[in-house]
Formats: structure tokens, sequence, C-alpha cells
């Protein structure tokens, strides 16, 4: 088995909460960064939300995309022909979350874009790079700001295990490195989706592979507009995130990160008019579950990989 060389732990000033002590170590090939604000003192939590803010970055290094990320969970994602208007289009996803939350980018930041971060109170900022002006009016304000000097498409799969210590041992798993292109899945349903919603449905997949189980993505123009996960059931995941979307769900993608077990999940899509389902399919219940998309005119596409992450 691999060995892991833990080694040169820098204390922080807390840990999840105030009583707990915490620190952080460098790892064999992480991630090579900077703090570049004059406040160079990290918290916990600040390391799980740019942590967070990474993968995606890394999933869409070679386009503009920003990403939210808040209470080490992920926000809000969005891609534009311009970083300014995945910006503009990544705050929409959740407005209420940018307060004092982190945001990632992947290409570098422009001064209206740091004008804007600093009205939103967003605390931390994590970028490849910073305009002159921009980097200059950052450093007068508060937001700490990283720069991310590692390839960003070298950080996917950085380390090959995914690593979690319980009471019953130390579980170890493969990195889900999974891959989705317009090769490798498939269209199961009487409907076809538009060229528009198979780019929407690629990209609410890469998001969902980054989520807490069970999760549910709705996006549209390549922008998420409901982000539900860390719940038990799938069904319900699907309910919330119609509700959260609102009318942007209208000829929305739908992306589930496993299979569809009920006709609760397909109803509660129904109501909130979704155009497609994106699923892992090849369940027990698939065939009739696709019948009832059918009667009323989903597109579905069936992917036959998972992104459960627990």
């Amino acid at each position: 088995m691999e060995v892991i060389e833990i080694k040169d732990y820098k204390k922080l000033a807390y840990g999840e909460n105030s009583h707990q002590a915490a620190s952080i170590a460098t790892v064999k090939n992480g991630l090579s960064y900077e703090v570049l604000s004059h406040s160079k003192d990290l918290n916990y939590i600040d390391f799980l939300n740019l942590s967070e803010a990474v993968k995606i970055m890394a999933e869409f290094f070679d386009v503009n995309s920003a990403v939210i990320t808040k209470e080490a969970l992920i926000c809000g994602v969005a891609l534009g022909a311009t970083l300014d208007e995945a910006f503009s289009k990544v705050i929409d996803c959740d407005p209420l979350s940018c307060v004092n939350s982190s945001v990632g980018f992947t290409k570098s930041v422009t001064l209206n874009i740091a004008k804007q971060l600093y009205s939103m109170k967003i605390k931390n900022v994590i970028a490849p790079d910073f305009d002159k002006d921009a980097f200059k009016y950052l450093l007068d304000t508060n937001i700490n700001i990283v720069k991310v000097n590692s390839p960003l498409h070298e950080v996917q799969g950085f380390d090959a295990k995914d690593i979690k210590v319980t009471p019953f041992g130390i579980l170890v798993q493969d990195q889900n490195l999974n891959k989705l292109s317009k090769e490798n899945f498939i269209v199961v349903s009487q409907v076809k989706p538009t060229q528009e919603q198979v780019e929407d449905a690629i990209f609410a997949w890469k998001v969902s592979k980054h989520l807490k189980s069970k999760s549910a993505v709705v996006a549209k123009d390549l922008a998420t507009h409901a982000i539900i996960q860390g719940k038990t059931n799938g069904s319900l995941s699907t309910e919330m995130a119609m509700d959260y979307s609102c009318e942007c769900s209208k000829d929305a993608v739908l992306a589930l990160d496993g299979t569809i077990k009920n006709p609760e999940t397909i109803n509660a899509a129904v109501q909130g008019r979704i155009g497609l389902i994106i699923e892992t399919g090849s369940g027990k219940n698939s065939k009739e579950i696709l019948k009832l998309a059918d009667k009323y005119g989903l597109s579905v596409i069936h992917t036959k990989m998972e992104n459960k992450r627990y």
C-alpha cells in the first residue's frame, strides 16, 4: 500500500469549533499556492472551503469559470464567455451564501470582479492570477488573496487514494476520476435533448461529482440554479432543488448522482418543468421510470456511472 508522508505541521487558530485545536501539514505532490494578502492566517474552515473550490476549478480549468463555497460545501458554479460573465452568473446561483464565502476563478481576476468581491463581503478569493490593478485593490481590503501556482489540470487526482479514518479502521478507496463526454453517455428517452441541454448535462454532471450524496443539481446556460446535497433521500433532494430553483428550472437540466429509484423524483421534475434528467440508470426500476419520463416528454440520459460521495 502507498505510504503517505505527513510532516511540517503548522498550527491553526482553531478547528471546526473554537475549542478544537487544529493544524495543517504539507503533503507530497500537494497544491503549490501563495497567500498574497497582508493577513496570511487562513483557518481550518478556510482550507476546507478553498479545497472544495479548487476541485471545481480543476474540473473546468480550460474555460472561464467561477465557484462559490461555504461551510465546506459547493454553493454555485458557472461558466462564461468571460470571467466577469461567469462571476455574474455564479452570484445568481446562491446569492445568500455569498457573504463570508470563498470564491474561486480559473483565470486572472479583473478589477471589476475585485470590486464586487469587496462589496459582497467575500472572505477568500483563489485564482491562478490577478490583474495588477485588481491585486492592488484587493490588498487594501480584508479579503484573503490566494494564488494557485500549480497548473489547475494537475490538481485532479493529485492523490490517488481517498482516505477516511473511522473507529473501525482506516478506509481507503480510489479517487472518483470518472470522465463524462458526449461519446460515453446514452440518450434513452423518446424525446431527444437539444445541443444546449447536452452541454448543460455534462456541466451539471461534472459539478455533481464533487457534491455530497444524494445530490440534485439544476443547471441551465452553464450555471447551477440549485445545488442540494447531503440528503438521505433522492426524491427529497429533487423536490428541494425544484423549490429552490423556482422559475429557473423550466427547460433546465436535473443531474442526479445515482439511479432514480422511485417515481416521486420524476413527478417532482415534471412539476418543476425540467427538460432533461441525467442519471446513472441501470436500476431495477429504470424501465418503469423511463416510461413515466416518456409520458411527460422528458429527455433522459443514462451515464452508467455513479457520482456518490459520502
